[in-house]
C-alpha cells in the first residue's frame, strides 16, 4: 500500500504537519510505504501561473498512490490556500482513492471546516473517506509537540484504521 501524506500548511509552525508527521511514523511502523511531502518545500503557484516543478512531482505522486492523507490547518472555517492550489492543480490523479483527513485548527468551533475538504474530494474525484478525522487545537499542543494523550490515542486510532481499511480497499 503506497499512502501520501500530504501537509498543506504553509505557516512556519505548523501543527498540521506535527500531526501529519506522527501519523506517517504510525504507518512506517505498521509496515506502510508512507510519503510525507511538506507544501512549505514546494513552490505552489495558482492555476493560471501554470505547474511549478514540485507541483508536476506532486502531480505525479498523487497518480501513483493508492491512498492519500491531507493535513490542513483552518482558514475562515475552510481549507486553507496552499491545500486549494494542491487541490486545483495536483489532484486529477486521485479518482476513486480512500483518503484521510487531519486537521489543526485555532479553536474548537471549527472542526466541521473539515466538509468543505470533504465535498471537494468526494464530488470532484469520487473519494472515499475514512469517517474518522484528526481534529486538534492549540491547546494539544506544547511548543512543537503534541502534549494531550486523548490526542495521541485518536492519531493512533488513526493510523490504525486508515491501514486496515486501506489494505482492503486496494486488495
Amino acid at each position: 500500500m503506497n499512502t501520501l501524506i500530504i501537509s498543506s500548511s504553509l505557516s512556519k509552525t505548523s501543527r498540521s504537519f506535527i500531526l501529519c508527521k506522527a501519523i506517517h511514523a504510525l504507518l512506517q511502523e505498521k509496515g506502510v510505504n508512507a510519503e510525507l511531502l511538506d507544501a512549505r518545500e514546494m513552490e505552489l503557484l495558482p492555476c493560471h501561473k501554470g505547474a511549478s516543478p514540485s507541483m508536476e512531482e506532486l502531480t505525479k505522486k498523487v497518480e501513483k498512490a493508492d491512498n492519500i492523507i491531507f493535513g490542513m490547518g483552518v482558514h475562515c472555517y475552510s481549507v486553507n490556500d496552499g491545500l486549494k492550489i494542491i487541490l486545483d492543480n495536483c489532484c486529477g490523479g486521485s479518482v476513486g482513492k480512500f483518503f484521510g483527513i487531519v486537521c489543526a485548527a485555532g479553536g474548537e468551533r471549527s472542526y466541521l471546516s473539515t466538509m468543505h475538504l470533504t465535498q471537494i474530494c468526494m464530488n470532484e474525484w469520487r473519494m472515499i473517506q475514512l469517517p474518522r478525522i484528526v481534529y486538534a487545537t492549540g491547546k494539544d499542543f506544547t511548543d512543537d509537540t503534541i502534549s494531550n494523550d486523548d490526542l495521541k490515542d485518536r492519531i493512533k486510532l488513526f493510523a490504525e484504521e486508515f491501514s486496515s481499511i486501506g489494505e482492503k480497499l486496494i486488495s
